[in-house]
């Protein structure tokens, strides 16, 4: 073997039963990190990402699909619940997002895998939970921020409640599976147990709002909706310049006194109206109004230059394809590209963080539809004349 850091995951077996985002995209990022993770999907259609925008493979599923070797087995096959069931027998982690109760008929339920596989970590994603009085509701990016309450928060004044862009329901319950299962992992490596771990849309969307959720519990006072401000500090939002948008936010008052100075406008700074904080919120629309004819004169640019020399939080707010031209989100390299079969050359944002010992790298691009599948039923055992008896019977399917 080449010399050169080892991926951080290495020799983690990951078996991902999961389906379009929040599961997928946990076994992505450990995937990302090292481990091999099989994907199984059913035959004929497959995981639903791949008809967005695509024929087989659509750029959402690379993205969310990518370092996985594939498989296609029909779950409700006796004997294709039975191949699958070998797979978590050896696993180390088993990732699935059915409704509560569907694994356990499938034979593939917590209780069974871990009866062949006690130190397995065992990922149940839903939208509500394994119990309660909602465990059997489908769960979805949008509906999870409605119940959760982000949606309440969100919006402008005296507009219905709003969805925050992008799947935040389902990628908070990526990152907290993801999380979660390294941190059982550690646990197994002490003491040899492994554990079940239930995840929930509903929760993680809820622990996006800790803030929220402290000043509602403190008051007791129902937030409303108050749009790009902060409700609780104030400047602290979004302003309109000459050619766009700029936000700033203002913590304490020496940086509200460089705002000022910034501005041209030392009376903000001494004018009761305005001179603390509850104040400004008191008179919140004289003072946006105030600092926005200001703002009228110069650019968005101009004004982020001058709010960083004075050492004011500030940037810009960009339309979405601007982001990807900003100098700083160049520099980090957020930005990947690969060669995806099936679809071509598809652009996507890699793994956020960088490990100074253990960077994480994109090997493989997401598999074709059963693309690994002769290849992984060969890994446990199967001679090649059984692999074409199953696909001849339905039960797998190869690429």
């Amino acid at each position: 073997m080449a010399d050169g850091p080892r991926p951080m995951l290495e020799g983690i077996r990951v078996l991902d039963l999961s389906r379009v985002i929040a599961g997928p995209y946990c076994a992505t990022l450990m995937a990302d990190l090292g481990a091999e993770v099989i994907k199984v999907e059913r035959p004929g259609r497959g995981d639903d990402l791949r008809a967005w925008r695509g024929d087989g493979v659509s750029a959402t599923f690379a993205a969310i699909n990518r370092n996985k070797r594939g498989i296609a087995v029909d779950l409700q096959h006796p004997e294709g619940s039975k191949l699958v069931f070998e797979l978590a027998r050896r696993a180390d982690v088993v990732i699935e997002n059915f409704l509560p109760g569907v694994a356990d008929k499938l034979g593939l339920g917590y209780s069974a895998v871990r009866a062949a596989n006690p130190a397995v970590v065992y990922v149940s994603v839903t939208g509500f939970g394994q119990t309660g009085p909602h465990a059997g509701r489908a769960g979805y990016n949008t509906i999870a921020q409605g119940v959760s309450g982000i949606m309440a928060l969100t919006g402008m004044p005296g507009h219905p409640p709003t969805k925050v862009g992008g799947s935040v329901a389902d990628l908070a319950a990526a990152f907290l599976a993801f999380g979660s299962v390294n941190a059982a992992l550690v646990h197994r490596l002490r003491t040899g147990e492994g554990q079940r771990l239930d995840v929930s849309l509903l929760a993680s969307t809820l622990a996006l709002l800790p803030d929220p959720v402290a000043h509602y519990f403190d008051t007791g006072k129902r937030p409303i909706r108050v749009g790009n401000r902060n409700p609780n500090l104030t400047p602290a939002e979004a302003f309109r310049t000459k050619d766009g948008w700029v936000q700033v936010v203002i913590m304490n008052p020496d940086q509200y006194a460089r705002f000022c100075r910034v501005l041209g406008d030392d009376r903000l700074a001494t004018d009761p109206k305005f001179a603390t904080n509850d104040t400004r919120i008191a008179n919140h629309d004289e003072l946006k109004a105030r600092v926005e004819r200001v703002l009228a004169g110069a650019t968005t640019a101009d004004w982020v230059a001058r709010f960083e020399a004075a050492q004011v939080a500030v940037g810009p707010i960009h339309e979405f394809d601007e982001v990807f031209e900003d100098p700083q989100v160049k520099h980090l390299g957020l930005v990947t590209e690969i060669e995806q079969p099936g679809y071509g050359r598809a652009r996507m944002l890699r793994f956020p963080v960088n490990a100074s010992a253990t960077p994480a790298a994109i090997r493989r691009p997401a598999p074709l539809l059963g693309e690994h599948t002769a290849e992984v039923l060969g890994e446990l055992g199967l001679p090649t004349a059984e692999i074409e008896r199953l696909v001849a019977a339905g039960v797998v399917a190869l690429a």
